[in-house]
């Protein structure tokens, strides 16, 4: 049996991984220099590789869909006081293995994001989930006094009524 080399301007198809596909990435500055080249992503990855140009292959990483919660004040209401977000995110090319894996990012806006493991996202979502228990009780509990609170004083009414611009 004789094994047949190709010609050498002819490249074999890549075996990607279950689960992943080939995506093209913009490699470079936008210009003639640029080059798309294909590399392996992940089904979950949303990042779009062209748009997102990369000046060296090491650069590239990966992120999921991104999920956002806003919470808002009524002293402020144009804008969210708090918003968190959660995506899943990779960087093949990082020297820390638990960013080369796949991972949870959670974001405030703000602050440095954390990095979390799968382990650490489900202690984290059981403590939030605690919140979230926390913030329904303090809800039921300010309803309550609100409601046992009854009319407040006519003045106050008024006052109301007016920094409502009339709308009581």
């Amino acid at each position: 049996m004789s094994t047949t080399v190709p010609p050498s301007h002819v490249h074999p198809i890549p075996v990607v991984a279950p689960g992943h596909h080939l995506a093209p990435v913009a490699l470079g500055a936008p210009g003639p220099e640029q080059k798309i080249v294909f590399v392996q992503c992940a089904d979950w990855c949303r990042t779009n590789h062209i748009s997102a140009w990369v000046h060296f292959i090491e650069d590239i990483d990966h992120t999921g869909d991104e999920f956002a919660v806003h919470i808002r004040s009524f002293l402020n209401p144009g804008k969210p006081a708090y918003t968190m977000t959660t995506a899943v995110g990779a960087d093949p090319m990082s020297s820390d293995p638990k960013m080369r894996a796949a991972h949870v990012i959670v974001g405030d806006e703000g602050s440095v994001d954390a990095y979390l493991t799968p382990d650490m996202a489900d202690e984290a979502a059981d403590n939030l989930e605690q919140l979230v228990a926390r913030l329904r009780e303090n809800a039921r509990t300010a309803r309550a006094h609100n409601e046992a609170a009854g009319d407040s004083d006519p003045d106050m009414d008024e006052a109301l009524r007016r920094a409502r611009g009339g709308a009581a």
